[in-house]
């Protein structure tokens, strides 16, 4: 469920681009430096966009450093640091929305060694992650259990009680790292995101006799291609809808000076997902 908020990197700056891989850059660094090298693998675009709207939410002051790390010794990076608190606070944050990734992914896929073994191998970084934030994660044991209650029921409004569950996740985690006015909108992200990975995983999930929630509200239809020649205005109908109330929380948000990475992931960045995740490989 990760890599869906992004920027269409195509009408990005140099410096834009360079901006985003120090938040990447200092996201990693963070996991790094909270929990240890493992963690790092934790690190993802979603999260990273997050951490961006979180910064700037609290006006948080940054601190920009250029150094090597192991995944690139040759060249130094620039890296984005923030204050302690923030960092750990939006570190666990990513380790907790992870794990619990993982611990959905193990309920889905009971017979997966590689899941299984990746939730051992995280129990005891996501007790850490806990300690730091425990109502993020109540919150998540919470939705996890209400996820897999809706898909047990397999409801006809059941993306949308899904969609609204995963928007849950991402608003607790704004108030949980001190964003709160970023709720409404970390909500519809959290919406889109669950959208995006349902057409996303749609015929893998058919194939292996998996949950989809699409299938589950527009028909199970054995490919993506099929589903798209039947569905296809049902599917950018839910879509319009998303993006509409995504634009309309950024809009409440943003003030006088536009920031251009925004600008671009909210005009351009979700219509580039959208696009990509429709296409049938």
């Amino acid at each position: 469920m990760f890599g869906y908020v992004s920027c269409d990197e195509e009408r990005l700056t140099a410096a834009e681009r360079d901006i985003v891989g120090s938040f990447y850059c200092g996201l990693c660094m963070a996991l790094k430096h909270t929990f240890g090298n493992f963690a790092r693998a934790f690190t993802n675009m979603d999260c990273t966009y997050a951490y961006m709207l979180i910064v700037s939410a609290c006006e948080s002051e940054i601190e920009v450093k250029k150094q090597r790390c192991f995944l690139h010794p040759f060249s130094k990076r620039r890296i984005a640091y923030l204050d302690e608190d923030l960092t750990k606070k939006i570190a666990s944050a990513t380790v907790l929305i992870s794990y619990y990734k993982i611990l959905d992914d193990c309920k889905d896929e009971k017979k997966s060694t590689t899941k299984r073994m990746l939730k051992g191998f995280y129990k005891k970084t996501a007790r850490k992650a806990m300690a730091v934030l425990p109502e993020f994660k109540t919150m998540l044991e919470v939705c996890l259990a209400q996820t897999q209650e809706c898909e047990r029921a397999g409801r006809s409004g059941a993306l949308y009680d899904l969609m609204d569950i995963s928007g849950n996740i991402l608003l607790s985690m704004a108030e949980n790292c001190g964003a709160p006015i970023l709720k409404q909108l970390f909500f519809e992200l959290g919406r889109f995101v669950y959208f995006m990975d349902a057409v996303d995983d749609y015929e893998s999930d058919r194939k292996k006799k998996r949950f989809n929630a699409i299938a589950l509200h527009l028909g199970n239809y054995p490919t993506k291609k099929e589903l798209l020649l039947n569905k296809a205005d049902e599917l950018n109908a839910i879509y319009e809808d998303i993006k509409q109330k995504l634009n309309l929380a950024y809009a409440e948000l943003k003030g006088k000076e536009n920031n251009p990475i925004f600008e671009n992931l909210f005009q351009f960045g979700f219509d580039k997902t959208y696009e990509r995740v429709r296409k049938v490989k």
